[in-house]
């Protein structure tokens, strides 16, 4: 009788794996004991072996090279000498690419049971298993989380998946196109209780705007702030000196400088230029670096595009320029759009360091603090140099610390070597 290969579960929390690769082909000699196939769980690739022996047979449903696989899935069989492959049985649900989460029911499937897992033998390796089926429509968890955090009423949303399955591309493509509001069950319950004295202001668009953008960032991503000291002694020095060369002219800003060294820096480590979409992660071919301008109505974000290609002058003058208009409200909106990475500079508020928001979907934004005059040890002397602080908020999703803080280190040497 023919035997089910199945996922097992290896450790209590794991629900799915990506699949790696098949160790044994199609029609291969198993015995037990011999690795099977390979996935990853947990950033870990690990071989599972066989308890059984037989013929591999593998079917149009077998799981391929980083498809998504749940515990309990049937990925194949084995069979005896001259067995048929069996046929009729529950074809394999293999998750898309892409969605890293095992499947949920929405809020009108009927309650999931845990698979029956039966082993063939005690130990790790193969495993027999009966699995329990639902009829209602599947949800992603990431959907599922999405649609709370948005209000949308899953029933409402069209599931473009395997099998109808509602993926987070449908949730946000519900929230474009306006969909039904959440269940009631889920409207937040106002206090009875008495105002507070006081006026109200109308929410602006643009504030309304922020106020999603930031909320966005802070409930989508996994932000991460690295910080660290410069010494600003040579770009203090370039300034004064280019304040000198060109008397009357547009002299570029130390945010213009620290613009210039941060794209080369990019350029160096592209992951940091990144940006998440949907259910992948896009590496641009330019540098377009956004820089915050605090205006009376509200934050807005130019966009200098292939900032790694400009000169410094060139620099001062689109930045000057962009800022100028913003604060007029006369940008297109192709000027706030397709940024790659974000500058917000508070140093002109006096404030040294801070934890900067991410530009959503931006994988990282640099927060720079003011220049500080003070007491430095250099060659065994205590003397005054300039100090700067530099904060990097990064998205863990898409980059790791130590990445990201190679990055901040190569934009602080390029900094001190000016």
């Amino acid at each position: 009788m023919a035997i089910d290969v199945t996922l097992p579960r290896q450790g209590w929390s794991m629900e799915e794996a990506a699949f790696v690769e098949w160790i044994k082909k199609d029609g291969d000699t198993v015995k037990a004991g011999e690795p099977l196939f390979a996935v990853e769980t947990d950033k870990a690739v690990q071989e599972i072996e066989s308890l059984d022996a037989g013929i591999l047979r593998l079917t149009a449903n077998s799981p391929k090279k980083e498809d998504k696989v749940r515990v309990g899935d049937v990925l194949g069989y084995l069979v005896a000498p001259g067995e048929a492959t069996p046929t009729g049985k529950a074809a394999m649900a293999v998750s898309e690419p892409g969605d890293l989460s095992d499947t949920v029911q929405g809020p009108a499937a009927v309650e999931r049971r845990p698979p029956d897992i039966e082993p063939s033998s005690g130990g790790r390796g193969c495993t027999r298993a009966l699995r329990s089926v639902s009829t209602a429509r599947p949800v992603s968890p990431r959907a599922a989380r999405r649609a709370v955090q948005e209000g949308v009423d899953l029933r409402a949303v069209q599931g473009t998946g395997k099998g109808g399955r509602v993926r987070e591309a449908d949730v946000v493509a519900a929230i474009q196109g306006k969909s039904a509001p959440a269940p009631a069950a889920f409207a937040p319950v106002t206090p009875a209780v008495p105002p507070i004295p006081g006026r109200d202001e109308k929410v602006t668009t643009l504030r309304r705007t922020i106020a999603d953008r930031m909320h966005r960032s802070k409930t989508i991503t996994a932000p991460v702030t690295l910080t660290t000291r410069v010494d600003a002694g040579a770009l203090v020095a370039l300034r004064e000196a280019m304040k000198a060369k060109t008397a009357g002219k547009n002299v570029p800003a130390y945010g213009d400088i620290i613009m210039r060294e941060v794209a080369q820096a990019l350029l160096e480590h592209p992951a940091l230029n990144a940006r998440w979409e949907d259910d992948h992660i896009r590496i641009p071919d330019s540098v377009n670096i956004g820089f915050a301008v605090d205006t009376d109505a509200g934050l807005m974000v130019p966009v200098v595009r292939d900032a790694s290609k400009r000169t410094l002058p060139e620099l001062a003058d689109l930045t000057h320029d962009l800022a100028e208009r913003a604060k007029a409200r006369r940008l297109a909106p192709e000027e706030m759009s397709g940024g790659t990475f974000t500058i917000t500079n508070l140093g002109m508020a006096g404030i040294d360091g801070f934890t900067p928001i991410i530009n959503w979907p931006e994988c990282a934004v640099l927060g720079v603090g003011r220049i500080m005059k003070e007491p430095v040890v250099k060659e065994a002397q205590v003397v005054i140099g300039d100090r700067l602080w530099l904060s990097l908020t990064f998205d863990h999703r898409i980059v790791d610390g130590a990445p990201a803080a190679r990055f901040l280190e190569a934009v602080r040497g390029r900094i001190e070597r000016l």
